[in-house]
Parts: C-alpha cells; structure tokens; sequence
C-alpha cells in the first residue's frame, strides 16, 4: 500500500460547527494548504500580520503530505484573503466566537491509495461498517520520535531534565525538520555548549532557552529550570504523544485480554493489532468502550487500571500516580477516547488497475491512515 504520493493523493476536509455571522469580533477563514504543516503556515500568517501567532484559533493540526482544508479564526483579523507559498487563506465573513477544538466535529477524507488490488475490498468495508476500527493514535502523532531515540517525555518524568531536553531540541522539533536541521546539526555536535549554536535558533523562545542555558552552569538544576522557556503549546504536544503511545498500549493489552484473533500491522513503534470482527456479546466492551489518557489523577476501574499500569511499568514509571513531571508547563491532560469507531459515509471507486480512491468521515480525533491499515494491510484469511 501506497499513499501521499503527492500532496493532492490526500484530501482532507475539516467539519466544524461554524459559520459567518454576518457580524462578531472575529474573522473568519478557510485555509487551503498543501505540502506544509499547519503550524508552519500559522507562523508565516502572524509574520505577515505581524502579531503572535497564539491570535490565530484553530481546531486541530492537519497532514502535511496532504491537501487540506480546515478553518480559523483571527480576533479583528483583515477583511481579505491571503495568499503565501503553499497556503490560500480565504476570509469567509464575521463570527462571534473563535475556532476551537471544541467547535471541531471530525473530517471528511478522500485518499487515493496506490499497489492495492480491490478484491475482497467490498467484504472489508462491510466489516469495519458492522465492528469498526481500533481508534488508534497513529505515526502522524509520533513525529517527534522518529529518530529512533525515545519520547523526551519519558526521560522528563524520569527525572533526566538534560537527557529530555536534548531530545526536544536536537532530535525533534516543533518545525519542518529541514527548516532546523543546520540548529539541530549544531546542537548534536557542541551539547551542552549551546552557547555557538545562539544564531542558528529558528525561534525567539528557542534563542531564549539557550541564552538561559549558556548563562549558567550545566545542572541537574539549571536543565529543570530550562523547562519554564519551551513554547508551552509544543510542550503539551510532547506531553500528548507519549499519552497517546501509552493508549495505543494499553488498547492493545486490552483487546488481548478479550481474547480476540488479532492480526499484527508494523508501524513506526512496533505493531498495531486489529481485529476483523468479534462475537456480538463484546459489542459494549468495544464500540461502546472509552479508555481515557493516563494522568496521575485518573480513577479507573480496578480490571483497566491494572493494565494500564502493566504498560507504564514497562516503561520504568512505577505507577500511574507517578506519571507526571516536576517541570513547569509539562502537564498531563487527560480525555476518554473510543477504543473503536465506525467510519460514516465509506466508499470506493477503482483508480486504474492496482489504485482506489476511498472516501470516508471520521470524528474528531480519529486517523485516517488508521483506516487504510484496518482495510489493506492485514493478513488474508486461509
């Protein structure tokens, strides 16, 4: 299986509970980009506008292998359209209240799939339409781990302030990776001396970390304190990927311990196990279902704390209650999310002899590519 071979192979369309008003405090628009990320394009919009981008109200970060189209809103914004490298902002009217995650229903999808032959197709999508798809988190969450060496999160609730922050700075990054490879080229070859890698920073709140860093001596301490200076909305992404990596975990042992035939898929951090259907008396215990992300406040029932803390300990934390971090802005949101949802509006037309467009609507939340695994990648049956 092939996908985003080029940007306009992906099409994703934000559903959101918003509209022109004809009157309101905030501007309304629809941004149309392709081949960049949403964070990359909301930095240029507030440079061209000259204001922070913390203006611009959103309802979720899109693919950037993708054409998307998703809204935002801009409080007493310009009354225009605005158009940049890879993006089109188009000014839609006046609304009383900003975009918001909250006010975000789901996306509409349309993906052309490449190398997939269509039989049996039919038969998959009626399976996935009567039980579902384990809603798991997928790559596009992990980002900032590709490099193979750790969620930075982790080694921050371990206590390893140094050993994390490296990781956000030198091998991850809230950017483009190509747009800060000469920063993190500097910081992997000179750390802790981050003092000759000051010109290199892509960010103001950057610069100011390492100016802090390079003033004062290398400690336990001063790394601690380092935590205060990260962009706080980075920080909290960090935060959610490494509780979404405990979810996908912790679902995984779940539907094990149901005892369900699962069937293995490879990705970025392992393997995902799916099922093809399951007997009708588990119904409430998988589409009915809601695991929460782990905090250390949740409160779980005795069967699902167990195994979410059999996941933790795997990690080397020794219990919920110390999942958590003692640096500034490092927090653990939590939220129940579906073990499984039922994709809406599916469909396919063939694309040619081995490609097939299929589209579908997932709710807030929920991956795509998910989908695409659950219904190409899976082992046939003998």
């Amino acid at each position: 299986m092939r996908i985003k071979v080029r940007p306009e192979d992906f099409v994703v369309y934000e559903v959101a509970d918003i509209k022109p008003e004809g009157k309101g405090d905030f501007s309304l628009y629809r941004l149309q980009k392709r081949g960049a990320t949403t964070w990359d394009v909301l930095g240029d919009i507030a440079r061209r506008l000259r204001f922070r981008t913390s203006r611009i109200q959103y309802g979720g970060l899109k693919d950037r292998h993708a054409v998307s189209y998703q809204y935002l809103t801009i409080r007493h914004g310009p009354k225009k359209d605005l158009r940049g490298k890879n993006y089109l902002l188009e000014y839609l009217g006046q609304t009383s209240k900003p975009m918001s995650k909250a006010r975000l229903k789901g996306n509409f999808f349309r993906i052309l799939v490449r190398d997939v032959s269509t039989k049996g197709l039919e038969e998959e999508i009626e399976l996935i339409s009567r039980y579902g798809v384990v809603n798991y988190f997928d790559e596009q969450r992990f980002g900032s781990v590709r490099h193979g060496k750790g969620f930075a999160i982790r080694e921050l609730i371990l206590g390893n302030y140094e050993r994390a922050l490296y990781l956000m700075l030198a091998e991850g990054s809230q950017y483009e990776m190509k747009r800060t490879e000469n920063f993190r080229k500097c910081l992997k070859k000179y750390w802790p001396d981050v003092s000759r890698c000051l010109d290199l920073a892509p960010s103001p709140w950057e610069r100011s970390l390492l100016e802090f860093l390079a003033s004062h001596r290398p400690s336990k301490r001063t790394f601690k304190r380092a935590f205060a200076l990260i962009d706080r909305e980075y920080l909290l992404m960090l935060c959610h990927a490494y509780q979404a990596h405990i979810w996908n975990e912790t679902v995984k042992l779940y539907l094990k311990k149901l005892g369900l035939r699962l069937y293995p898929v490879p990705y970025l951090l392992g393997e995902l196990l799916f099922y093809r259907d399951f007997p009708e008396v588990l119904r409430p215990a998988i589409l009915e279902k809601k695991i929460p992300l782990p905090s250390p406040r949740l409160k779980l029932d005795s069967e699902l704390k167990a195994i979410m803390e059999e996941v933790i300990e795997k990690e080397g934390i020794p219990g919920l209650e110390k999942f958590r971090t003692l640096a500034k802005g490092a927090t653990f949101k939590t939220y129940p999310r579906e073990v499984a949802i039922i994709p809406e509006k599916i469909k396919y037309e063939e694309a040619g002899e081995d490609a097939v467009w299929v589209e579908f609507f997932l709710p807030k939340g929920s991956y795509a590519t998910i989908v695409l695994k659950r219904l190409f990648l899976l082992p046939k049956e003998s």
